[in-house]
C-alpha cells in the first residue's frame, strides 16, 4: 500500500499544473485507498482520529444538506500526498548538506550554557525549510550528551526554535491552512507578520536561557548558518511567486517549489561534479522514508478535510451568529485564539482541527478584527501549541531523537515561553489591527 505514494506524488504535481477537476477526482480515489490502507496499519489513536474526522465531516455535510460535495472536498486533500513526500526529500537533501555538517560541528564545540542558544537559533533557521526534520537533523548532537539535564535543555531549545518557524515558513502546514481560510490575503503579508512574530518569540526564548551574552551568542550561531539564508530567501520568494502568479494554493506552490529547491541545495552544497551521486543517495533515502509515511499523510489530510468542511459550513455560520463573539474586544479575541489553541494542544487536539474550528468561528464574523491580525493570532497559537502539545508531531519527534520523555519536554521553560509569546504577540497584533483597520 505504501508504494501508492510513488504514483500519487508525481500525479498530484501534474494535476496542480493542469488544474483539471476530473484528474483531481481520479487521483483522489487512489488517495482514498492509500489513506484507508495506511490507517489500517497505523496506531489505534491515528485510526480513531481518521475515522473521527471522516465521520465529523460527513455529519456536518449532512446537516448542510451538502453530502454530495464530499468527493470534491476530499479531492482537495491530495496535495498532502505530494507535500509530505516532497518535504521528506528536502530533509534527505538537507541533512547531507555540508553547511549543516559545519553547523553541527561548530555547535558540538560550544560550552554547556551556549549550546541551547545555538540549538534555538539553528533549529529556527533550519526549521524554515526542513520543518520538523530540523530536530532530526540536529539529533546526532544529542547522542554524545551523557548529562540528562543538558540533553533536556538542548531538546527543549530545539523544540522551541523549530516551533517558532511555524509562524512564517511556507513549508509548514500552518500557513497553508491559514491561507486556505483567508485566500484573499497576500502570502507575503502572512509571512511578513509571522516572521516578525517569530523574531519576538526567539527573543523571549533566548531570554529564558541562563547563558552569558545570549544576543552575541545567537549572532554567532546565525552567522554560522549564513550560507543557508540565501536558500531560505529563494525558497520563500519562489513559493510566493508561484502562489500569486500561477493561481496555486500555498501547499501546491510549496510542493512545486521543493524539487527545484532540492536541486539548488545539492548544486550549491556539493558542487555539480558530485551532484549525480549525491542525488542517487538522496533518492534512496527518500524512498525508504516515503514508503512508511502513510499514517502521517492520512491524519493530516483528513484533518485538513474537516477544516475545509468547517470553513464552508452553513450550519457553523448559523451557530456562530448566536454566540455574540462580535461583542468581544479585539485585543481579548486576539489573545483568546492562541491561548485556546495551546489549551487544546495540551488536550491532544490536532492544531489543524483547533485552528480550523477557531477560524470558522471568527473569520469574517468580527468587524473589529482584521483578517491579517486573526491569521497572525492563529499562526501564533499553532506555534505555541507545538511547543507543549503532548500528541504533536514536533514534540514526539523531539522526544524520540533526544531520548527525553515527552512530559519533561512539556514541563519545561517552554511552559513559560509559549504563553508569554502568545500574549505578547496578541498585544502586537492588536496594535497592528488598530493601525490597519
Amino acid at each position: 500500500m505504501g508504494r501508492l505514494i510513488l504514483f500519487l506524488w508525481p500525479l498530484s504535481l501534474i494535476s496542480f499544473v493542469l488544474d483539471a477537476e476530473w484528474l483531481s477526482l481520479a487521483i483522489a480515489s487512489v488517495f482514498a485507498i492509500y489513506a484507508a490502507g495506511s490507517l489500517l496499519n497505523a496506531r489505534n489513536s491515528d485510526r480513531l482520529f481518521g475515522v473521527g474526522m471522516v465521520a465529523a465531516s460527513a455529519f456536518l455535510l449532512i446537516l448542510d444538506d451538502n453530502l454530495w460535495a464530499f468527493p470534491t472536498v476530499f479531492a482537495q486533500t491530495i496535495v498532502f500526498g505530494a507535500f509530505v513526500a516532497s518535504a521528506q526529500m528536502l530533509r534527505s537533501v538537507s541533512e547531507r548538506d555540508p553547511r549543516v555538517d559545519r553547523y553541527r560541528s561548530a555547535l558540538s564545540l560550544q560550552s554547556g550554557s551556549a549550546r541551547p542558544v545555538w540549538m534555538t537559533v539553528g533549529s529556527g533557521v533550519l526549521g524554515t525549510v526542513m520543518t520538523v526534520g530540523a530536530v532530526a537533523i540536529l539529533s546526532p548532537l544529542f547522542a554524545g550528551v551523557e548529562n540528562a539535564g543538558q540533553r533536556r535543555e538542548d531538546a527543549v531549545a530545539a523544540l522551541s526554535g523549530t516551533a517558532l518557524a511555524v509562524n512564517w515558513s511556507p513549508f509548514f502546514v500552518s500557513i497553508a491552512v491559514v491561507s486556505a481560510f483567508f485566500p484573499h490575503l497576500p502570502l507575503w503579508s502572512l509571512m511578513a507578520v509571522g516572521f516578525v512574530l517569530s523574531g519576538v518569540g526567539m527573543a523571549i526564548a533566548l531570554a529564558t536561557l541562563h547563558a552569558a551574552g545570549p544576543v552575541s551568542t545567537a549572532g554567532r550561531a546565525f552567522r554560522a548558518l549564513g550560507g543557508f539564508v540565501p536558500i531560505i530567501l529563494v525558497a520563500g520568494v519562489s513559493v510566493t511567486v508561484l502562489r500569486n502568479a500561477g493561481d496555486f494554493s500555498t501547499l501546491q506552490a510549496s510542493c512545486l517549489a521543493l524539487p527545484p529547491l532540492c536541486v539548488i541545495l545539492i548544486l550549491t552544497g556539493r558542487g555539480a561534479g558530485n551532484a549525480l551521486s549525491h542525488l542517487r543517495d538522496v533518492g534512496r533515502v527518500t524512498l525508504d522514508r516515503i514508503l512508511v509515511i502513510g499514517p502521517e499523510v492520512a491524519v493530516v489530510a483528513l484533518a485538513f478535510m474537516f477544516g475545509l468542511v468547517l470553513r464552508d459550513s452553513v450550519t457553523i455560520d448559523m451557530a456562530v451568529a448566536n454566540l455574540g463573539l462580535d461583542t468581544l474586544p479585539a485585543p481579548l479575541l486576539l489573545a483568546l485564539v492562541p491561548l485556546s489553541m495551546m489549551t487544546l494542544g495540551i488536550l491532544s487536539v490536532h492544531p489543524i482541527v483547533s485552528a480550523s474550528l477557531l477560524m470558522s468561528l471568527l473569520a469574517d464574523k468580527h468587524g473589529a478584527v482584521t483578517d491579517l491580525a486573526l491569521a497572525g493570532a492563529t499562526l501564533v497559537g499553532w506555534s505555541s501549541a507545538a511547543m507543549i502539545s503532548y500528541s504533536g508531531l514536533l514534540l514526539m519527534v523531539t522526544a524520540s531523537v533526544s531520548a527525553v520523555p515527552r512530559g519533561e519536554l512539556i514541563v519545561s521553560r517552554n511552559l513559560l515561553v509559549a504563553p508569554v509569546f502568545a500574549v505578547t504577540s496578541a498585544l502586537l497584533l492588536a496594535a497592528l489591527n488598530r493601525t490597519i483597520s
